[in-house]
């Protein structure tokens, strides 16, 4: 509850930069493009490099703790780490009016959550796995190089109706083979422990919203399980349960991806 108050008021009282605001007389706020629990996105043209870039800022709350601006030196060295098309190159960071920032490639396209629920785009099963198993070859470079994202969302997959990114490191970090919180099972939060299966989990919730996306909610009808709501093939719910830790849970992306592969028929 202290933490929803304080989060509340920063949000408040924290400024963000302005259009066409010139960031360490080099960056130039085209927009805003999104706020994280840790860093304010925008969109700028670099006047020196002539192009355009994403600079992340990190928010108040966060610069005035040490684990918050260390988090920030985490996710930029993690980005810096990165060599692949499916997520964007980290270029440079510096300060503007005390405030720490970093500038990353600007991916064309546009995520899913605007897709779903701004375009209205409707994905069918064999869509919606083909979808996800291009995420998951993303999650697997991830996981090669021993990093777990622990935050696949749809905001965060971005299409340009090709090609896929998966974006916004804030919280991924090394994985020991340890994992997190499997003492405590009665309060585990999957999405944040420090395993593969953080992974599998957002996966598969990201699937059932581009599932949902097909689904027509009646008017007056109680509110049942996805399994229920959604007429999809056993196989897929099979899957999903498997995502979801419900049952048995996959170990390795080869898994997911040799089940994926059967259900959309490659």
């Amino acid at each position: 509850m202290f933490k929803r108050i304080i989060l509340f008021t920063v949000n408040k009282i924290e400024s963000r930069f302005q259009q066409n605001e010139i960031i360490a007389h080099r960056y130039k706020v085209m927009n805003h493009l999104g706020t994280g629990s840790y860093g304010n996105s925008y969109l700028v043209f670099d006047q020196l490099s002539q192009q355009k870039k994403v600079l992340k800022a990190l928010r108040i709350h966060k610069r005035i703790t040490r684990s918050g601006r260390n988090t920030f030196e985490i996710e930029k060295k993690l980005l810096l780490s990165i060599n692949h098309p499916g997520f964007p190159k980290y270029f440079e960071d510096g300060t503007h009016k005390k405030i720490p920032f970093y500038t990353m490639e600007y991916i064309e396209g546009k995520n899913f959550e605007q897709l779903i629920f701004q375009d209205g785009h409707k994905y069918s099963e064999v869509e919606a796995f083909k979808i996800a198993l291009d995420v998951l070859a993303l999650i697997n470079y991830l996981h090669e190089q021993r990093l777990i994202h622990r935050d696949i969302r749809i905001p965060n997959v971005i299409t340009n109706g090709s090609e896929i990114a998966l974006i916004d490191l804030g919280l991924a970090r090394k994985y020991d083979n340890q994992g997190t919180n499997e003492l405590n099972k009665t309060k585990r939060n999957i999405r944040k422990e420090i395993n593969p299966k953080a992974d599998f989990y957002g996966l598969g919730h990201f699937l059932l919203f581009l599932l949902y996306s097909n689904y027509s909610f009646p008017k007056n009808k109680k509110e049942s399980s996805w399994e229920e709501e959604l007429e999809i093939s056993h196989l897929a719910k099979h899957i999903i349960n498997r995502l979801l830790q419900i049952e048995d849970c996959y170990e390795s992306c080869e898994q997911v991806k040799s089940d994926m592969k059967i259900l959309i028929g490659k």
